[in-house]
């Protein structure tokens, strides 16, 4: 007995012994990457301070500010100093594990069941008519609609959705809900595997689910490839963590197998997950366990070949790269505004021409004042996240923000928010991880619960607008079509310049491209219209001079009057054919 208790304390002491050598690494290691980030990021400031006085300053010292303060974050461990690295978590049991993911699933469907309502907008016209002109899924695949943009996976799910619901915008919006609710079960998922805490997956899997930023990618069904795009590169980050825990050879192989085919999986989809390799390198560099760089070898040397292999693919099929571009300029490079407006909008995601509508400024400034706090709230408590998982989840939001650096930020009304559905997943791991370092508390429990009410009604409320949108575009499409009847007559073609289409209303898509799809589809042909305008077929100055020939008409939206007016027509006067004109 006295033997069992003596080899008992001696476990003991071993055990605490390894687990303070474990601590000292850990430390360490932190004092050295926050030294190594400081220092670089002190001295790329210099640099473009002192030694390249022509800079354009007033261009990129707001970024230089938000981008310091995020690298400070990252040291804040060694800069603030914090309690020592907790890298387990609370014990949960299988009843709590199965319920939880239930809940992350609801909470990213409710905020969105009105949606379904909203019909095709914008782009989908054309996605749907390239898919139903495509013929069989092979021509799908091979169909590339908007210029520049290779998406196979994404045309087929077009092409086989056409076939399910006849273009129904219906069905497509419960597919696109039901992604975004896998992602956020995914998202849950990872945040478990890796943090070990129960509370903090739970918090960023809900976070993730209501948060208002998502609405775009969620709502307008161009953007599913988001959505596909989303849920394989989690999947393959999801399928790494198996790698970094199996047991056996055969098992790690297994792993690396599924990780790299969901990486394709992704690439085929959306070019958004171009930077997702180096997100499994960050994870298995930060990784406690031994021998980590040997185990970083094979996964990333796997995941580099399917990137060669799909950037062959790409220019073969395309005879470019298309799309994205390879380099963003040399300033957005340094300070990109990608990353300042994801973590902005993650933080304030206001739609400020929808608060507007209200004509009462006492709600917007209400909800800045909660949204402020929440920020404050989550930098005080920031030291508490160990410091692999901090450079972690800021990793995963600057390198999964690569591929848009060179793309639109979003504005005021939240339009282009779906760059950022990807990219501030790492947001919401981190907020998670911040709220698990208080899940003690009373007050933390309260304001996690305050923040998801209120991001679930703000959803609830940025759907709105689209809602609008869809009825806007119904009735523009319905009267387009009514006009080419009245106009077409059996001995002459017809051929409609067309004015003064709504493009967005709110943030939401109206329609900005695609209108002569959206008639072809009501027609059951191609309809012979060309948009005027910035981002249309031919513009206006163009227009104003050319000669019209018989049976051309120009066209302008009267949103007033919720009908077509003529403008000029190059045959019979607009009265002799029976249409209203104004000059």
């Amino acid at each position: 007995m006295r033997r069992d208790r003596s080899a008992a304390r001696a476990y003991e002491r071993l055990k605490r012994r390894e687990e303070a050598a474990r601590t000292e690494r850990a430390q360490t290691w932190d004092r050295r990457a926050a030294g190594i980030v400081v220092a670089v990021t002190v001295a790329a400031v210099a640099i473009l301070w002192f030694a390249i006085p022509l800079a354009p300053k007033a261009y990129w010292t707001p970024r230089v500010a938000v981008l310091l303060l995020v690298v400070a974050a990252a040291a804040a461990r060694q800069l603030l100093g914090s309690s020592p690295p907790r890298e387990g978590g609370e014990a949960s049991g299988r009843w709590q594990t199965l319920t939880s993911w239930p809940l992350v699933a609801a909470a990213a469907v409710v905020p969105y069941l009105h949606s379904l309502s909203v019909g095709l907008l914008s782009d989908d016209f054309g996605m749907l008519w390239a898919a139903r002109s495509a013929g069989g899924a092979l021509n799908a695949v091979a169909t590339y609609p908007l210029a520049g943009f290779f998406r196979p996976l994404t045309m087929l799910a077009w092409w086989g959705g056409d076939r399910l619901w006849s273009g129904a915008g219906m069905g497509y919006h419960a597919v696109n809900i039901i992604v975004h609710a896998a992602n956020a079960v995914l998202v849950y998922a990872l945040a478990r595997r890796v943090t070990g805490r129960q509370y903090a997956a739970v918090a960023a899997g809900l976070l993730f689910a209501v948060h208002p930023l998502h609405v775009e990618p969620v709502v307008w069904l161009c953007c599913s490839s988001d959505l596909v795009c989303t849920f394989f590169s989690l999947l393959s980050l999801l399928a790494l963590e198996g790698y970094l825990s199996a047991r056996s050879a055969w098992s790690r192989w297994l792993a690396i197998g599924g990780a790299v085919l969901s990486f394709a999986a992704a690439l085929a989809a959306k070019e958004a997950a171009l930077a997702l390799p180096g997100v499994a390198a960050l994870r298995l560099a930060l990784t406690d366990k031994e021998n980590r760089w040997r185990r970083l070898a094979a996964p990333t040397a796997a995941y580099a070949a399917v990137l060669l292999v799909y950037l062959g693919w790409r220019v073969h099929q395309m005879g470019q790269f298309g799309g994205y571009r390879v380099l963003p300029g040399f300033w957005n490079t340094l300070f990109p505004s990608a990353v300042v407006w994801h973590i902005a909008s993650f933080f304030f995601p206001l739609n400020k021409a929808l608060f507007a509508s209200l004509r009462d400024p006492v709600p917007y400034f209400a909800v800045l004042i909660l949204m402020a706090a929440g920020l404050v709230w989550c930098l005080l408590r920031l030291t508490e996240v160990p410091a692999r998982r901090l450079y972690l989840w800021l990793g995963f939001l600057f390198l999964m923000t690569v591929p848009v650096w060179t793309l639109a930020t979003g504005t005021a009304d939240l339009e282009h928010s779906r760059f950022a559905y990807l990219p501030t997943i790492g947001l919401a791991w981190l907020v998670g991880d911040i709220c698990a370092a208080g899940a003690a508390s009373r007050r933390s429990k309260g304001v996690l619960a305050a923040a998801l009410v209120l991001a679930a009604g703000l959803t609830a409320w940025y759907v709105t607008p689209w809602r609008w949108a869809h009825r806007t575009a119904e009735k523009v499409t319905t009267a387009g079509v009514a006009l080419l009847a009245d106009l077409e007559q059996p001995d002459r073609s017809v051929g409609l310049y067309v004015d003064g289409l709504p493009r967005t209303y709110q943030g939401a898509q109206v329609l900005r491209n695609c209108y002569t799809q959206a008639l072809g589809l009501r027609l059951g042909r191609r309809a012979p219209v060309r948009v005027v305008g910035s981002a249309g077929d031919i513009s206006q100055e163009a227009l104003a001079l050319s000669a019209l020939l018989p049976g051309e008409h120009v066209v302008a939206w009267d949103a007033r009057a919720g009908r077509f007016r003529v403008l000029r027509s190059g045959a019979a006067s607009a009265s002799a054919l029976g249409v209203e004109a104004f000059p």
